[in-house]
C-alpha cells in the first residue's frame, strides 16, 4: 500500500483550491481600460479572458440559451488585442520547431474559413462569410493556441531520465540490503513517475523492478500488471525469461492455471534457456498440475435461497415542474434507497485517486506521457477502460491545462468534470441522429426531442437543473470564454471532432467552427449544472500533508503488510477527511430535493454512491439531501443560506422555517460564563474571522499574541471570557514530550469542562489534538507512554465520541475518523470499551469506502479482537448492520 495517497507525490500546481459551490470570482482583467495590452507571447489565461471581458457591454447581451450567448460574444472577439505584426508572426511560424508545436496532432494545412459565429472566429454572424470579414488580426483563437504552446514549454522539464535512474538504483540497493519491499516499491514508483516518455526503457526497468517487490508483498495482480507494462515499454529481450517466469508465478498465485501454462509454454520455447530458468519452469509446471488436481468447485447459493426484493425503493416524481425522488415503499432506518455509478468523475487533487474507478488506496499505474501525477490508475484494466476519455485529456495533462484554469477560477476540477460530461456523452447522443443534421437542428433536438429519451444516458445529464443567473455577470461570461478555450483545445489538440463526424450519418458534416460552437455551448450548460446542485463532493480519508509525519518516500512506515497497518498508526490513515473526487449522479442524487435536515446518508466508494435511510421513511415520502457542506447540526442557518444561494438553491425546509432555526447548531457551542458573578450559559454572537463560531480554527484567535484578548463576550454580563484553560493547553502542547507538560494538558481539558457545556464541539477538537500529539511522541520514541496515560487518553476520547455522534451521526465518516484514535489507544494498551460501544464502531465501518473498510477490519483483527477474545467477538465479517 505504499505510495497510495500522499500530498507530497502531487505537483504543487495541482493543489489549487478545489471546486466550490459558490460561483467563481470573476477573473481580474490583466489591464485596466486604456492600459497598453500585453504582448501575445506573455498572455496568461487570466489575461486572455480579462481582455475579452473588458470589451464587453453586459447591457447589450440579451440571449435565451448558451448557444445564443456564444454567438453574441463573437463580435467582441474581433476587437484588436495586441498589435499584429504579420512579418514577425510569419518568422516565428517558420522557425518554430515541429516538436514544440502546441498541437498533439499535425495540422492539415487548411484555412479555417468555416468558422460560422464561433467565439473568437473571423466572422460576425452566420449571415456573413469568413472570407468577407477577414482581417490581419491576432484573434482570441490565435492567442489561445500560443498559450497552449507556452504551457507546453513550461512543463517540458517535469521528467528526468537521470532522476528516474537514481530512484531505481536507490530502490535496488534498499531491497538488496534491507529487504524492505514496501519502501523499495515507493522508490520504484517514483522512478516510474520521473521516467520520460521519449525513453520508455527507464519506465520499463522501473516497472520490472517494482513487479519483483510487489510479488514479495503478495500483491500478485499488481505484480503481473507491472510485468505487462515493462513488456509494453520495451523491456530488454535478454531479460525476457525473468519477466515471463514472474508472470507465470503470479498467474499461479492468482489461480489462473490457463494463463500460467501459457507463460510456461512461452518460456520453454525460448532458445538457450539456462538451467536455472528451465528448472524453475518445470517446478512451476508441477505446482500448477498439483493445484489443478486439488481444485474443487465452490458451492454456489441459488437464487431461490436468497432473499431479494427487486422493487425499486424510489421513483421520480414531479413537484413544481421539477423532478424529485420519493420512496415507493416504507423503509426502515439504514435501509438501502439507491445505488448508482457516477456518469462522470474527476479527482479533487487532494490525494491519489484512480481516474477510472475512483478508489484512493492502490499501487499507481500512471500514463507515461502525462507530466502531472494526478492521472494514475489502480490497474492496467482501469487504464484501458479510461483510455477513450484519457486520449482526449492526455495532451491537456501534459501541459497542465486543467490546473491552469484554477489560477483564474479557483475551481479547475469543475471545468474538467464538465469536459468529461461532454466527451463521454455527446458521441452516444449523436449516434441516435438519423437525419442529416445541421448545428441549429442538433441544438434544437438537444433542447427538445432528445431531452426526453430514456434510453440515452447523456439525456439524463442534459435534463439536470442548472444555475440560472437573473442578470448576466462577468463570472458567467468568463466561464463562457473558458468553455470556448476547451472547445478550441478539442478542435486543435484532439481528434474528438473526427469522432463526432463518424457518429453522424455518412452524408452529414459540420465544420470545425460549428462543432466548437456546439461543444462550447454544451460545456457552458454543464458548468451551470455543476454550479447548481449536480456537483457531488465525494469525501474520504487522506494522509496528512504534514512533512513532519511523512516525507515523500516514507509512506511505507504506515504499513506492516499490504492493507495491514502497523500498531498505533490507524489515526494517521484516518485522521484527515477531505473531498477526494467530484462526481455527477444524474439519475439519483441530482434529482433529490434539498433539505438542511437530510433523510439519507451517503456512502462513497470509488465511483459508487450508496444512499441509506437516516430514519424510518413511510411510503411516498420525499428523499432529501443537504447540498450545503454542513447540515443544521454543523452550520448556522445564515452560513447554509449563503452557500445555497450561491448555488441557486432557495431553502424553505422545515429546519430553516422554525423560530429557533439554529437551536440544533447552538447546542454544540454553549459556554458557561467564567465570571463568578454571572455563570450564565450562553451562545456567543457571530465572531469576526471565525465562521460558524469555530474560533479555534482561526489564526486570528489562536496566535500567542491573542492570549487574553477579548475573543468571546458574555451577552449577559458583557465580560470577555479569559479562556485560561485554552491558552494553557496551547502552550503545553508544544512540549508534550515532557510528562509535566502532558499533565498540564490533562488538567486543561478537565478545566475546560467547567466552561464548555454538554456537547460542545471544542471538546472533541481538544481531545483529538491531545491524542494526536501524545501518540506521535509515543510513536517516535521520544517518550513511551505507560498504561496510566493510555487510560487517561482513552477516557478523554471515549467521552468525546458521543459528541461526534450527536453532531454528525453514527453513520458518518467523521465518527470513524475520531474513533480511529480510540482504536489506536486500545491497540497500544489494555484500555477497552464496552460491548455496545464497540459494536457501534464496527457497524459504522459500513459507511466508509470499501478499501478503507478492509483496512479497518484487518486492524481490528490484528490488534483489537485479541483483547476481546474471551468475550467471543471473533471475526467481524459477519457483523450485520
Amino acid at each position: 500500500m505504499a505510495s497510495s495517497s500522499s500530498f507530497a507525490h502531487v505537483n504543487n500546481k495541482c493543489n489549487q483550491p478545489a471546486a466550490t459551490a459558490a460561483p467563481p470570482p470573476p477573473p481580474a482583467a490583466a489591464h485596466a481600460h486604456g492600459h497598453a495590452p500585453v504582448s501575445g507571447s506573455s498572455l496568461t489565461l487570466g489575461d486572455l479572458i480579462g481582455l475579452q471581458l473588458d470589451r464587453l457591454n453586459l447591457n447589450d447581451l440579451h440571449y435565451k440559451d448558451e448557444l445564443q450567448l456564444l454567438l453574441l460574444l463573437a463580435p467582441a472577439q474581433r476587437q484588436k488585442l495586441p498589435p499584429y505584426d504579420k512579418d514577425k508572426e510569419q518568422e516565428e511560424h517558420e522557425h518554430r520547431d515541429k516538436d514544440e508545436a502546441p498541437l498533439s496532432r499535425p495540422e492539415n494545412g487548411e484555412v479555417e474559413d468555416d468558422l460560422i459565429g464561433a467565439v473568437g472566429g473571423l466572422s460576425i454572424s452566420p449571415t456573413v462569410t469568413a472570407t468577407a470579414t477577414r482581417e490581419p488580426l491576432v484573434d482570441f483563437r490565435t492567442h489561445v493556441l500560443k498559450w497552449f504552446q507556452r504551457l507546453r514549454e513550461q512543463t517540458a522539464h517535469f521528467k528526468s531520465e537521470e532522476e528516474s535512474r537514481r530512484m531505481r538504483e536507490a530502490g535496488n540497493d534498499l531491497y538488496r540490503k534491507e529487504r524492505h519491499s514496501l519502501k523499495a516499491s515507493d522508490l520504484f514508483t517514483e522512478a516510474i513517475f520521473l521516467a520520460p516518455a521519449r525513453n520508455s526503457l527507464a519506465a520499463a526497468l522501473a516497472h520490472a523492478n517494482r513487479s519483483l517487490v510487489l510479488y514479495d508483498c503478495g500483491m500478485y495482480s499488481e505484480s503481473y500488471d507491472d510485468c505487462l507494462c515493462a513488456l509494453d515499454l520495451g523491456y530488454p529481450e535478454e531479460y525476457l525469461p525473468l519477466i515471463k517466469l514472474r508472470q507465470a508465478a503470479c498467474a499461479l498465485k492468482l489461480r489462473n492455471f490457463a494463463l500460467c501454462e501459457e507463460h510456461l509454454h512461452e518460456l520453454l520455447h525460448i532458445a538457450e534457456l539456462n538451467e536455472v530458468f528451465e528448472s524453475r519452469t518445470h517446478e512451476l509446471w508441477h505446482q500448477c498440475e498439483v493445484l489443478k488436481v486439488e481444485r474443487f468447485e465452490m458451492a454456489v447459493q441459488t437464487g431461490d435461497d436468497l432473499q431479494t426484493n427487486d422493487t425499486k425503493a424510489f421513483e421520480i416524481a414531479w413537484m413544481d415542474n421539477r423532478s424529485s425522488l420519493q420512496t415507493t415503499r416504507a423503509l426502515s432506518k439504514n435501509a438501502l434507497i439507491f445505488e448508482s455509478e457516477a456518469v462522470a468523475m474527476v479527482p479533487s487533487g487532494n490525494c491519489r485517486v484512480c481516474d477510472n474507478c475512483g478508489i484512493s488506496q492502490f499501487i499507481p499505474f500512471p500514463c507515461i506521457y502525462c507530466s502531472n501525477r494526478l492521472v494514475v490508475y489502480c490497474s492496467r484494466q482501469c487504464r484501458f477502460k479510461h483510455a477513450p476519455i484519457h486520449a482526449l485529456e492526455c495532451f491537456g495533462h501534459q501541459i497542465e491545462l486543467f490546473e491552469s484554469f484554477g489560477e483564474v477560477f479557483g475551481m479547475p476540477r469543475l471545468l474538467q468534470l464538465a469536459f468529461r460530461m461532454l466527451v463521454s456523452g455527446l458521441p452516444e447522443l449523436l449516434s441516435h441522429c438519423r437525419k442529416k443534421p445541421t448545428m441549429n437542428k442538433l441544438w434544437g433536438a438537444i433542447n427538445g426531442a432528445l431531452l426526453d429519451r430514456q434510453d440515452i444516458a447523456y439525456c439524463s445529464v442534459l435534463r439536470m437543473e442548472q444555475l440560472h443567473e437573473e442578470k448576466t455577470s462577468r463570472t458567467l461570461l468568463a466561464l463562457a470564454l473558458a468553455s470556448h478555450v476547451l472547445a478550441i483545445y478539442l478542435s486543435k489538440c484532439t481528434t474528438f471532432f473526427d469522432q463526432l463526424e463518424h457518429s453522424l450519418p455518412t452524408a452529414s458534416r459540420l465544420s470545425n467552427g460549428e462543432w466548437e460552437l456546439l461543444c462550447a455551448a454544451l460545456l457552458l450548460r454543464h458548468i451551470g449544472q455543476l454550479r447548481h446542485k449536480s456537483l457531488i463532493r465525494c469525501r474520504s480519508f487522506v494522509l496528512p500533508a504534514d512533512p513532519h509525519i511523512f516525507s515523500p518516500y516514507q509512506e511505507f512506515q504506515l504499513w506492516a503488510a499490504p492493507n495491514r497497518l502497523q500498531e498505533g498508526h490507524l489515526h494517521l490513515l484516518a485522521g484527515e477527511v477531505a473531498v477526494v473526487s467530484y462526481a455527477v449522479y444524474s439519475e439519483t442524487m441530482s434529482l433529490c430535493r434539498h433539505s438542511c435536515s437530510s433523510t439519507i446518508c451517503s456512502k462513497f466508494s470509488g465511483r459508487k454512491l450508496t444512499a441509506l435511510a437516516l430514519m424510518d421513511l413511510p411510503s411516498g415520502s420525499g428523499i432529501y439531501n443537504c447540498f450545503a457542506t454542513g447540515n443544521d447540526h454543523q452550520m448556522s442557518r445564515e452560513e447554509r443560506h449563503i452557500q445555497l444561494k450561491s448555488r441557486g438553491i432557495d431553502c424553505n425546509c422545515t429546519s430553516c422555517q422554525i423560530s429557533q432555526a439554529d437551536e440544533q447548531f447552538h447546542k454544540f457551542h454553549r459556554y458557561r460564563c467564567d465570571n463568578s458573578k454571572c455563570m450564565e450559559i450562553f451562545v456567543p454572537n457571530a465572531l469576526h474571522n471565525a465562521p460558524n463560531l469555530r474560533w479555534w480554527l482561526s489564526e486570528d484567535y489562536t496566535q500567542p499574541e491573542h492570549n487574553g484578548a477579548e475573543l468571546i463576550m458574555c451577552p449577559h454580563c458583557g465580560e470577555a471570557q479569559k479562556l485560561e484553560w485554552f491558552w494553557a493547553f496551547q502552550t503545553a502542547l508544544i512540549d508534550c514530550e515532557l510528562i509535566e507538560e502532558r499533565c498540564k494538558l490533562y488538567a486543561a481539558i478537565e478545566r475546560s469542562e467547567n466552561q464548555l457545556m454538554d456537547l460542545h464541539e471544542c471538546k472533541v477538537v481538544l481531545a483529538r489534538l491531545l491524542l494526536e500529539q501524545c501518540l506521535m511522541v509515543h510513536r517516535e520514541g521520544a517518550t513511551v507512554l505507560d498504561d496510566w496515560e493510555f487510560n487517561k487518553l482513552g477516557s478523554i476520547m471515549r467521552a468525546a465520541l458521543p459528541n461526534v455522534v450527536s453532531q454528525y451521526g453514527s453513520q458518518s465518516i467523521e465518527y470513524v475518523k475520531h474513533f480511529a484514535y480510540f482504536w489506536d489507544v486500545m491497540a497500544l494498551s489494555t484500555y477497552k470499551c464496552n460491548d455496545r460501544e464497540l459494536m457501534q464502531m464496527l457497524n459504522a465501518l459500513e459507511f466508509i469506502a470499501d478499501e478503507y473498510k478492509d483496512i479497518f477490519i484487518n486492524y481490528y483483527e490484528d490488534y483489537i479482537a485479541p483483547k476481546f477474545a474471551e468475550e467471543s467477538y471473533g471475526s467481524i465479517v459477519d457483523t450485520q448492520v
